[in-house]
């Protein structure tokens, strides 16, 4: 614990690792303490140590959230940005609610520890807020909201299929291939020369060869080859064309 209150940032990663796996009550006590020390960026690793204690099974889940709760109040941004990021991995569902707030807070790492907090959280509130950072300012806030709506949760809904095709035109690169993704999940016909042009280009790329299986209405548990999911995507855009001429 002491390299994690006094070691150079390159360090503390590993040792923050090293108590995430020994998850022990000393471990437990002492992360606490950080967090009410007057340093904020002690604060912040204590919240970083209590986040994700004990490796693989989580230890003193209800201890550590109720340790960095308090943290969502804290006059240092980053510490607000370390607690919202510890409470989604202690449990997601149950700090959606306090941390959907700080969806419209001006500093965009909340915004965007908020969108990531939030993207396997399936309720109606936790979908509102990411549908709207998904027109959030900032591109990476967009990524994950996006990434959150289209492939975090099966939700199908016109106002979800309308943003991500809007997604499809975004500025940022990855935004737009999150908005193919989740369309294509969706069986939307606007995905398709999106995920011919993917698939042309990475023919491995996993994300895009489920949302083009998927599309296609093929066995997901087969495998199917890319020379076969582009020629069906072929076929299929030449029927919708020749749909939509007739």
């Amino acid at each position: 614990m002491e390299v994690v209150a006094q070691a150079a940032d390159d360090a503390v990663g590993e040792a923050i690792a090293a108590l995430h796996w020994r998850g022990s009550k000393e471990v437990l006590d002492r992360a606490v303490r950080l967090t009410q020390s007057t340093d904020p960026t002690l604060r912040g690793r204590g919240a970083e140590i209590l986040g994700q204690l004990g490796v693989p099974d989580r230890t003193f889940p209800n201890e550590c959230f109720a340790a960095v709760l308090p943290l969502l109040a804290d006059d240092d941004g980053l510490v607000v940005c370390d607690a919202i990021y510890a409470l989604q991995h202690i449990d997601d569902f149950r700090a959606a609610p306090h941390i959907i707030p700080f969806a419209d807070h001006e500093d965009d790492d909340i915004r965007h520890n908020v969108a990531v907090g939030l993207g396997a959280v399936d309720t109606r509130e936790a979908e509102s807020v990411l549908l709207k950072l998904m027109t959030d300012r900032d591109a990476n806030v967009r990524n994950w909201a996006t990434f959150g709506v289209g492939q975090q949760r099966d939700s199908d809904t016109y106002e979800i299929r309308a943003a991500l095709a809007a997604a499809l035109s975004d500025d940022d690169h990855e935004v737009r291939y999150e908005g193919i993704i989740g369309l294509g999940r969706r069986r939307d016909s606007r995905a398709v020369r999106y995920l011919k042009f993917l698939l042309h280009d990475d023919p491995n790329d996993f994300f895009a060869r489920d949302a083009a299986v998927r599309l296609l209405g093929f066995d997901e548990k087969e495998q199917v080859a890319t020379m076969e999911l582009l020629g069906a995507l072929q076929r299929l855009q030449r029927w919708h064309v020749a749909k939509y001429r007739a």
